[in-house]
């Protein structure tokens, strides 16, 4: 019966060191999510104001439907180079 209650004892000590390592990983995980989410975010406005800057500054110069031309020529190839940086990789056999 003694042998009984110490696995029992033993395994409700190893379920609670389980649940503290799940709680403390679980944390860290938002934690990283909240601060990739927050960059992500900050990043969005910085790109924002490039762009509105880079508005103010070539209207100055061109009329402004070029502007907007030139602007979303640049948008569109940062998009397709972002796009094409994330496709897979193929591997090669040499």
């Amino acid at each position: 019966m003694k042998g009984l209650t110490e696995c029992i004892i033993s395994f409700f000590d190893l379920l609670e060191a389980e649940g503290q390592l799940l709680r403390h990983n679980v944390l860290r995980t938002l934690r990283m999510a909240l601060l990739l989410a927050l960059g992500l975010l900050f990043g969005v406005a910085a790109v924002a104001f490039f762009v509105a800057a880079l508005y103010k500054a070539l209207s100055l110069v061109l009329h402004p439907a070029w502007v907007l031309c030139i602007i979303g020529l640049i948008c569109a190839g940062i998009a397709g180079g972002l796009l094409w940086m994330s496709l897979p990789k193929k591997k090669t056999t040499a």
